[in-house]
């Protein structure tokens, strides 16, 4: 089994993802599920911190859905704004 990334590949890793799909919105789970490379094996707690270091430098922001799961999506996102989220 290979060791969990450091924090900062994880980041890397969601701002390649969020690169290549600019209006990608996930949950914790999601983005451990769908964003991170299939071979991690990334606790969600630890991809949180990740998202969280993320938020504080304005790259993702999260929102609540209608089911009042949190979301995470690229800070700077334009369909969000359009939909005035």
């Amino acid at each position: 089994m290979q060791p969990q990334p450091r924090l900062s590949e994880v980041v890397d890793a969601i701002m390649r993802y969020l690169h290549s799909h600019p209006d990608a919105a996930d949950t914790v789970d999601g983005i451990c599920e769908w964003w991170l490379p299939k071979h991690w094996r990334v606790d969600a707690r630890y991809v949180e911190a990740a998202l969280l270091r993320m938020q504080v430098q304005g790259l993702v922001r999260c929102r609540e859905n209608a089911d009042r799961h949190v979301i995470y999506l690229r800070a700077d996102n334009p369909s969000a704004r359009m939909s005035g989220q």
